[in-house]
């Protein structure tokens, strides 16, 4: 179905956001500006070029704080695709106001164009696997990321001069419930809390081929690393001649092993590295993970 204007186009991703009910909508949007007539209701995962200096921080960060959204981004990202399980809307207009074009008063009245492909087609399978495939080259955004999108924002009408130095921005404390990875109750013989049963089968997913009789530590340690980055670091008790005591960062790398520790640490990596960009977990949990992962020196091997 052909799409003959921004307002047609708008009115058709609408139609998606307000029908979607079976997982989270896709959006693969190169620039987000303030005024989109969007109202996101359930779940999305969206991929931006917040490099580019078009793509609006404050807008980006609003949607990083909500916590069924799940947004990375895509250098070089021109595209203009929403996927949902009805159907997708693939189009030449970005997430702003002024018919969907780039914000400003400079592009008001800009004439947009695009087609909706109705889902169960084979186009609308190649559309969702194009996505995924994009998703799984998308990375996470950090505040430095923000910090300098702003910059560029501010300049993006402007001669651009070399970025200034920007050191990293204050971590914000993470409110998160252990209980939500952990189990409330655990056998006393357990050294650390064991993980809860959605957190195993995300590494099933994430690791198919993983030895299962790995899993548990993977998962453990997994969780620990995210939970110790929010300030919340576990005791452990007993066990193994050793008495009982923190379980920080430093005691968990040391459990890591040596034949097997560079595998192992890219396992916990990459179950970190999901639950980062899963939209079944809270803001503060995603960030914990993708914070857990720097902490551990693998960010530019996942």
């Amino acid at each position: 179905m052909f799409l003959e204007s921004g307002r047609a186009i708008a009115t058709q991703i609408q139609t998606l956001i307000d029908q979607e009910v079976n997982q989270p909508l896709r959006f693969a949007v190169a620039y987000w500006g303030a005024g989109a007539d969007f109202k996101l209701r359930g779940a999305s995962r969206i991929i931006c070029d917040l490099s580019s200096g078009l793509c609006n921080p404050i807008v980006i960060r609003s949607m990083l704080e909500r916590d069924n959204v799940v947004v990375l981004q895509l250098d070089s990202l021109h595209a203009k695709i929403v996927v949902g399980s009805d159907g997708a809307v693939v189009s030449s207009a970005n997430m702003s106001s002024n018919g969907l074009g780039a914000e400003g008063s400079d592009a008001s009245g800009t004439i947009e164009a695009g087609c909706f492909v109705q889902a169960g087609t084979a186009d609308h399978q190649r559309i969702s696997a194009w996505f995924e495939e994009q998703w799984e080259l998308a990375r996470n955004i950090s505040t430095d990321d923000l910090a300098r999108a702003a910059w560029r924002w501010e300049h993006r009408k402007g001669d651009i001069s070399p970025l200034p130095t920007i050191g990293s921005l204050p971590a914000t404390e993470l409110a998160i419930d252990p209980y939500i990875l952990l189990e409330s109750h655990i056998d006393s013989k357990d050294r650390l809390a064991a993980v809860r049963p959605h957190i195993f089968n995300l590494l099933k997913d994430t690791l198919p081929a993983l030895d299962h009789r790995r899993m548990g530590k993977i998962a453990t340690w997994a969780c620990h690393l995210l939970l110790n980055q929010a300030g919340l670091t576990q005791q452990y008790g007993p066990g193994d001649s050793e008495g009982s005591g923190s379980a920080d960062d430093a005691w968990l790398y040391s459990r890591f092993g040596t034949t097997k520790r560079s595998e192992t640490r890219a396992s916990v990596a990459a179950l970190l590295a999901t639950i980062s960009r899963s939209t079944y977990f809270s803001r503060n949990i995603r960030r914990a993970a993708a914070q857990a992962i720097v902490a551990m020196g693998l960010k530019d091997t996942l």
